[in-house]
Order: structure tokens, then sequence, then C-alpha cells
């Protein structure tokens, strides 16, 4: 009875060091941290194996960083770290949370890796729970986080939430984990389907490096320090969002308007001048493209600079091309797409 009431009464102090405070500017926590890494997929099959691409395995490559990620971790004082596995094994999304629960977790990490169906897509995303406090959580860690991978050249996406057709969370692991009161994000660090991010992760010692980003950003939004490398977050403050009034939707549309103008070319380079206008109500607009046969072929997604709305980039025509017509198109960070309207260019390219 006595080992019960101790149980109870720990996991009352971690829900509300978690969700009951309002302060963000304290000094370290005064409490043990327990943190649930977990390295996504492992196992057999299809569902297991998660992205396979470019001599790359995700559930390789999860396990990889969640075991850097542990010995990152230990460094700091005051924290137990736990994964919910240490070899090439399939455990439910349910036994994952369930694992969490019973070790007491403060939150767990959901680490990943990612692919899309076209493979036009680069960059790491943040996803989290779209409920309360637990979006609250997640949110102010993902935002951390994405400092930390930004430090690191790769293209960030942004924390996001999608809730599924029942109207709960849509990614099974956080939605097992918000069942348990633990907060949880998953941690898709990058395309292991797209050059601009493959060429990062096999470069030596890349995988070490996302490990001790993660290390970092959980130490600084817990308030961590090391006794042993002299590292101190104790202090470390952060703006932390608001708690949402409502479920927070995933954006189902593209930005709402893609407009283009021509305003200059070159004949003798075959670089259009074009002017493109962009605006998402609901996402921020992170990529674009252009094609000069009419929508035919687009060039590799380009980075939007999200502090504005309307921007000038060249288009490479090239040489033979008669009267090309411009077509561009932005993306928002749920990579859903507007093509803008077609231009054409009433001139020959020879050079």
């Amino acid at each position: 009875m006595k080992k019960l009431i101790s149980y109870v009464f720990t996991f009352v102090m971690v829900f509300t060091a978690v969700f009951g405070a309002t302060s963000i500017d304290t000094n370290a926590a005064s409490k043990n941290v327990v943190v649930v890494i977990d390295p996504g997929h492992g196992g057999e099959g299809d569902r297991n194996l998660g992205a396979q691409y470019n001599g790359l395995s995700e559930k390789a490559l999860t396990l990889q960083v969640a075991n850097a990620l542990k010995a990152e971790l230990e460094k700091y004082d005051g924290v137990t770290v736990y994964t919910t596995r240490t070899t090439d094994t399939a455990i439910s999304l349910e036994d994952r949370a369930a694992y969490a629960k019973s070790v007491g977790a403060d939150f767990v990490y959901s680490i990943h890796f990612n692919a899309s169906s076209d493979h036009a897509f680069y960059g790491s995303e943040v996803w989290t729970s779209t409920f309360g406090n637990y979006y609250v959580a997640g949110a102010n860690f993902g935002n951390i986080l994405q400092s930390e991978w930004n430090g690191l050249g790769l293209y960030q996406k942004g924390v996001k939430t999608r809730v599924g057709s029942s109207g709960k969370d849509y990614y099974g692991i956080i939605r097992a984990c918000v069942a348990r009161n633990i907060p949880c994000v998953i941690m898709e660090h990058a395309y292991l389907d797209h050059g601009v991010d493959v060429s990062k992760i096999k470069t030596a010692d890349f995988i070490g490096k996302l490990a001790a980003a993660d290390a970092t950003a959980i130490a600084k939004y817990f308030k961590l320090k090391s006794s042993t490398t002299g590292a101190d977050y104790s202090g470390f403050k952060y703006t932390s969002v608001k708690k949402p009034g409502k479920v927070l939707y995933q954006d189902e549309t593209g930005p709402e308007k893609c407009e283009i103008k021509v305003l200059a070319y070159d004949l003798a380079s075959g670089n259009v001048l074009v002017e493109m206008t962009t605006k998402d109500s609901q996402s921020p607009v992170i990529y674009f493209t252009y094609s000069y046969d009419g929508g035919k072929t687009f060039n590799t997604l380009q980075m939007w600079d999200r502090s504005k709305s309307t921007q000038s980039f060249n288009v490479k025509v090239p040489s033979g091309t008669v009267n090309p017509t411009i077509v561009c198109a932005a993306y928002n960070n749920y990579e859903k797409g507007t093509l803008s309207n077609p231009v054409q260019v009433a001139a020959t390219f020879n050079y």
C-alpha cells in the first residue's frame, strides 16, 4: 500500500509539473525528470520498416539516434532515460505508451525520419497533440528543438497537429500517450528520399549531431544542467505558446493565392525574372517551384522566405525553347500546393 501511495503521489507531482505550471522562467527542475525515447518502427513487415530509400533504413536510423540521444541525455543531472526498444523489435504503439506510463514518464519523444509520396519535400518537422496543455508542452518543446535543428542546416517545417476521423489525435503514439496523461511529440528529423536531406544524413557523424541537438533541446526544455560537461540550462527562458481554445485541425488546402508576373527576360542567358505573390491564411508558405513548359515539369522545391508575401526569382529557360509558358506553385508546411496563373513569354530562347 505504501508503494501504491508513493506511486500515485509521484504521478500527481509529475502531472502538475508538466501541465499545471504557468511560469516558464523557473530554475532547474527540483525533481528527477523521467524521459522516454521511442525509436520509431522496428521488426519485420512493411509497416515496421519505416521509410527505406537511398540505402537508408528508418527503423535502423531511429534506433541509432535513440541510443546516441540516451547517452547524451544521461550526461545531465537529475534525469532518468528509458527507451521503448533497444533492438530491432516490433512493438505496438499502445505498448510503447503503456511502457512510458509504467516508468512514470514526464515526456515521450518518438524518433522518426520522413519520406513523401512524390519524393519532392525535405526538411524537419515536429508533430504534437492538438489538445490543450498537451499541445502547449509539445509546441514549446518543438520550437526549442527546431532552433537546434536549424543550427545543423536542416530546413524547418514547423510544429504541426493532425486530427483523425475519430476527432482524436491522428498519430497513434501521440494518441496513446495523451490517453495516459503523457505529453508526446513525433520528431521527423529529415527525409530519406530527398537529396537535400540525404546528403546531410550520410555525412560522417551527422546522426551523432542530430542526437546531440535533440538532447540539448530536451535539456533546455526541462532546464537541466550537467556536472559532467558543465552545460547549464537552468536559466533557459522561452516564450510559451498559448493554450488552444479549440481543436487545431490540419490544413487540407493549399495557399488561397498564388499569382505571378514576368518582369523581364534575357535571351542571352535564358533567365526569366518572375515576381510571385502568395498567401495562406492557415499555414505558412514554405516552398515554391517553377516550370517553363506550362507545368509539365517543375524544378526542385525552393525555400520560400516566410517573412515576405512577394518575391522575385529567375526561371532558367533551356536554349531552343520557343514561347515558354511560366507556371509556378506555392506549398505550405502541410505540403499542400497551389498553381499560379500561366504567363507566356513571346520569344525564342537561343543562346
